[in-house]
């Protein structure tokens, strides 16, 4: 059984499908408001049931999305791969959008935090531009009135207008991974699967020893 477990976790409903022979044989969603720590386990030990435990690719959805969520699917999906030698991949969430067709092209917007956005273009299974940060509503909207092609969010809280509100797909995902060449599995293992990070990680640098401190008495 050539079997595609895939795994996405990048909003608030995790997903989780199984697809082989051409049918989606598994396909769950569930709900965490804060993590999907915990609630990932129960539909992947059923997922894993479905094929036999023996799962011949796995891929995780990268986002862009919630860092945590992400993480979690992303250790979830590689802690499988080691137990299973599985081989697994990442393919961008955004990729698999629900609303839209194999080899479409569109666009999705989300939430950037502190006030910002991002933009970028799909087409098949690749991001072929982006993700760009907005920082300003003017900006968004600029690109939305030159974007002819539809546009899509997977945010719940985004409001605007000419964008259709959609969800990542986890059957589509799967389906994605299993019609990929020999070579584009390939290349896609050769990077290991992480979060689609939208900002350079802001680190606090530690304070210099020996600055401010009080001199002692001799």
């Amino acid at each position: 059984m050539n079997a595609t477990l895939a795994i996405d976790t990048s909003t608030k409903k995790g997903r989780v499908s199984v697809f082989t022979e051409n049918n989606i044989i598994f396909n769950e969603m569930f709900t965490s408001e804060r993590s999907h720590n915990s609630q990932i386990f129960a539909p992947l030990e059923e997922a894993l049931i479905s094929c036999n435990r023996a799962p011949s690719l796995i891929v995780v959805g990268t986002g862009p999305g919630s860092y945590t969520g992400i993480r979690i699917g992303i250790a979830a999906g590689l802690g499988l791969s080691m137990a299973l030698k599985a081989p697994i991949i990442g393919i961008p969430s955004i990729c698999s959008a629900e609303s839209t067709n194999p080899n479409s092209l569109y666009h999705v917007i989300g939430d950037a935090r502190r006030e910002s956005w991002y933009i970028a273009t799909v087409k098949g299974h690749q991001i072929i531009s982006g993700p760009e940060l907005l920082e300003s509503v003017e900006s968004l909207n600029e690109k939305i009135e030159i974007k002819k092609e539809q546009i899509f969010s997977f945010d719940e809280t985004l409001s605007f207008p000419g964008i259709k509100k959609t969800n990542p797909c986890a059957q589509k995902l799967a389906r994605i991974a299993a019609e990929l060449s020999n070579e584009e599995i390939k290349e896609l293992r050769s990077v290991p699967p992480e979060p689609i990070y939208l900002r350079a990680p802001f680190i606090t640098q530690p304070k210099k020893l020996g600055k401010n401190v009080p001199k002692l008495d001799s």
